[in-house]
């Protein structure tokens, strides 16, 4: 699929820098493209853009929606330009900044609704964010379907109507959190939970005001959305996007769907997802998402899966798979088990999964998140369909240097490359950590003493001198960050996914650093 030499930058939407606590996709994420292309850069990476959930400490990974966008991305300043809201509304908005908003129990969030609920986590600036912007999206929501001209009226009918087959579920799932005061779906009555019919068109009616609301504001994320892509594609920039391979139980995907799903006769989980102990946690990772019924996805034709890919291939020009072992074995863990330490690696049907797949786009634009233990037992699959995999260079200084797939050396074409990931410390945390050893090993395999001074400069040099066509490097390592910048840290929540760049950080002489790397490479 990666037919030439190119490269990127890996960073999320609400990374950008913002007034609003969360980056968004207004004015900085059109700054950010035209840094990429002042840059060189053909790719900018983001993490999926599906809604978020305090319970999962914000983890774009745990969604309550397979196919929902996360309405926190949605830009004020665009809504502004569009008449749904006054600058004096804005203006008000900006005067109380976010790390002054308190919050003394943070809400259960799903989608569109925010619910009183246990205390999750600590509060933080995501929480403050959409404690602020929640009025102010409703309120551009009520305008809209109060006011919307013919014309806008027309496109948003067309929105629903496209995607409907998610959305309708979707909207009355979070407009029933909210209704019922219930965030988890399982504790509502039961004719609810079993989605009798006369049930669901009852409460449909009923809530049809605030349906709306939601059905809005995921048309607003939409088309902010597309117009961004759209100004990126005239620049020559691509976007590239991440699908979780897991969903949460807690979604409007499971409600919806629970026949595909390992549930017991109360439709509660019999096991979840995770990863046995690895690199990233001596206890390994216990998700906790519910595990899919693998026979009942392939009895039909994995038409869910067909679905949730078209979808997300249509936001992006490359879509990563996150966690792609799991389509091949796959670790299950009883769902009373506190860790990940007790489970069982269980077989998936890739093969037919696959060949579904391929039947459905006939070529393939994604990439395999192929890392972790048992990616050997992949690699056929891979190259029998040419999809590229992921190496990271980070990764390359272990005792099997010489024979390691993440050495520089034994790269090969169709992959991509990373410095690191949103999983790892960035480039110059993760030497602050390394011991002796690999610190020795980096000595001898560049030739001269790595120090935190050069360490960064040099692992970003081999990433873009690889023979792999793409390479990809986060946002911090171009900038020299430290671990106080990290992304995630696997398993350990507490702060993760909440870093943010600052205005001015991405000035023109790193613009001019790194086009000339760029050239240099061959990947401009």
């Amino acid at each position: 699929m990666l037919q030439q030499r190119s490269s990127g930058l890996l960073l999320h939407i609400t990374s950008l820098p913002s007034a609003h606590g969360v980056g968004d996709l207004g004015p900085e994420a059109y700054r950010f493209a035209d840094f990429l292309e002042a840059s060189g850069q053909t790719y900018w990476q983001i993490l999926p853009l599906t809604p978020v959930d305090p319970g999962s400490g914000f983890s774009p990974y745990s969604s309550p929606s397979a196919f929902a966008g996360n309405i926190l991305m949605i830009s004020l300043e665009k809504l502004v330009g569009e008449n749904l809201l006054s600058q004096h509304d804005l203006d008000v908005f900006n005067e109380q900044p976010v790390h002054d908003v308190t919050v003394t129990e943070p809400p259960s969030v799903s989608g569109n609704t925010i619910l009183a609920g246990p205390l999750v986590l600590a509060p933080n600036t995501m929480h403050a964010a959409w404690i602020k912007k929640r009025p102010l999206l409703q309120q551009a929501a009520e305008t809209f379907l109060r006011d919307a001209a013919p014309a806008q009226r027309s496109d948003y009918d067309r929105f629903c109507a496209w995607q409907a087959d998610w959305l309708i579920d979707y909207a009355l799932f979070s407009a029933l959190q909210e209704s019922t005061g219930e965030p988890t779906w399982v504790r509502w009555p039961e004719e609810l939970v079993r989605r009798e019919p006369a049930a669901l068109a009852r409460q449909t009616e009923l809530l049809h005001d605030r349906i709306e609301v939601i059905k809005v504001l995921q048309y607003f994320f939409m088309r902010q959305w597309n117009e961004l892509t759209a100004y990126c594609y005239g620049k020559k920039i691509h976007l590239m996007g991440d699908i979780p391979i897991y969903i949460q139980f807690n979604s409007a995907d499971v409600w919806a769907n629970p026949t595909l799903f390992k549930l017991d006769a109360n439709l509660q989980p019999l096991f979840v997802a995770g990863a046995p102990p690895d690199y990233f946690s001596e206890y390994g990772q216990r998700w906790g998402n519910p595990i899919y019924d693998w026979a009942e996805h392939e009895r039909t034709g994995f038409a869910w899966w067909m679905h949730r890919l078209r979808h997300q291939m249509s936001l992006y020009s490359l879509t990563r798979l996150d966690h792609f072992l799991g389509f091949a074995v796959y670790w299950e863990i009883p769902a009373n088990e506190p860790t990940a330490k007790v489970g069982e690696w269980v077989k998936a049907p890739i093969e037919a999964f696959m060949h579904a797949m391929h039947r459905q786009f006939v070529q393939l634009p994604i990439i395999a998140e192929d890392l972790g233990a048992k990616a050997a037992e992949i690699q056929p699959y891979l190259r029998h369909y040419g999809i590229p995999g992921m190496r990271v260079v980070q990764f390359g200084f272990g005792h099997d240097m010489p024979t390691s797939t993440h050495a520089v050396h034994n790269h090969t074409e169709n992959f991509v490359v990373y410095s690191g990931t949103h999983d790892n410390n960035t480039t110059l945390g993760w030497f602050h950590e390394s011991d002796e050893i690999h610190r020795l090993r980096m000595n001898d395999y560049l030739g001269f003493k790595i120090t935190d001074k050069n360490v960064v400069d040099q692992i970003c040099r081999l990433t873009m001198q690889s023979v792999a066509r793409l390479a990809i490097m986060p946002v911090q390592d171009i900038l020299n960050l430290d671990e106080t910048h990290r992304m995630n840290t696997p398993g350990l929540g507490g702060r993760s996914w909440q870093w943010r760049l600052q205005p001015g950080q991405l000035t023109n002489r790193v613009a001019e650093r790194l086009l000339n790397l760029t050239r240099m490479t061959g990947r401009a």
